[in-house]
């Protein structure tokens, strides 16, 4: 198996999101790095959605992140995230 050298701060990156995901790093960078090896455009494939596993990762990665943020809220707070409040500007410029 050949080696890769990347910087310290990307390792640690990567490893805490893998941590997050419960994987190991190269778990984690194999398949980015098997869609680079295979496609003639990175880019384009890095922009098409997630599916499957990778998008359930995603989405439990992010949960884990919001949950991780809890504790910065008061008890009882709840975010009021109704379409008034969050385009009441809007709404209020048009009257």
């Amino acid at each position: 198996m050949a080696n890769l050298t990347i910087p310290e701060d990307i390792f640690r990156r990567l490893a805490a999101r893998a941590n997050a995901l419960n994987m190991t790093v190269d778990d984690l960078v194999t398949p980015v790095l098997d869609r680079l090896a295979d496609s003639g455009d990175p880019q384009a494939e890095s922009q098409s959605p997630l599916t499957g596993a990778a998008w359930q990762a995603e989405l439990e990665a992010w949960k884990r992140d919001a949950e991780s943020r809890a504790n910065r809220y008061g008890p009882g707070f709840s975010l009021d995230d109704s379409r008034e409040s969050m385009y009441r500007e809007r709404e209020d410029a048009q009257l």
